[in-house]
């Protein structure tokens, strides 16, 4: 994957409190820092009353993060989020945090999602509304996963 590869960025402002003893950006809040893009791509996938309000919910399954270089309270960074892939009721998405004018992220996420019904509070299927708005995101590079 490239940076090139990615349709959706969130810039992120790194605040004071997000240093460690060690002058970086702690590994913890860097994964902060992947949440929020998450729920920003979410969110403008999606709209806020869909992710919010109408009981339908991807929550994160599982979530592997690797740190490549330090990020320090300095840098501009961005989050790059991409979902790659989408199954029956889960989607595989990747994450760079990259420093502005680079093109290799500091450190990089792998999550899958599986969608939630609040209501039944049992996993569902991933809705054909999500996957279309996912697809547009993405340019068109989902179309295999849509409709299944």
């Amino acid at each position: 994957m490239s940076i090139e590869d990615f349709y959706h960025v969130t810039p992120i402002q790194i605040r004071f409190n997000d240093t460690d003893g060690f002058g970086h950006v702690n590994n913890t809040i860097i994964q902060e820092y992947f949440d929020i893009g998450r729920v920003h791509y979410l969110k403008d996938a999606l709209g806020h009353d869909k992710l919010w309000k109408d009981g339908r919910h991807a929550l994160i399954v599982s979530n592997k993060t690797d740190f490549n270089r330090q990020t320090m309270p300095e840098d501009h960074i961005k989050v790059y989020t991409s979902v790659s892939k989408i199954g029956n009721k889960s989607m595989h998405m990747v994450q760079w945090l990259v420093k502005e004018g680079e093109t290799e992220p500091t450190a990089s996420c792998e999550s899958v999602m599986a969608g939630f019904d609040r209501e039944t509070e049992k996993g569902m299927v991933i809705p054909d509304d999500w996957r279309e708005a996912f697809n547009k995101i993405e340019r068109g590079r989902l179309t295999p996963y849509i409709n299944r």
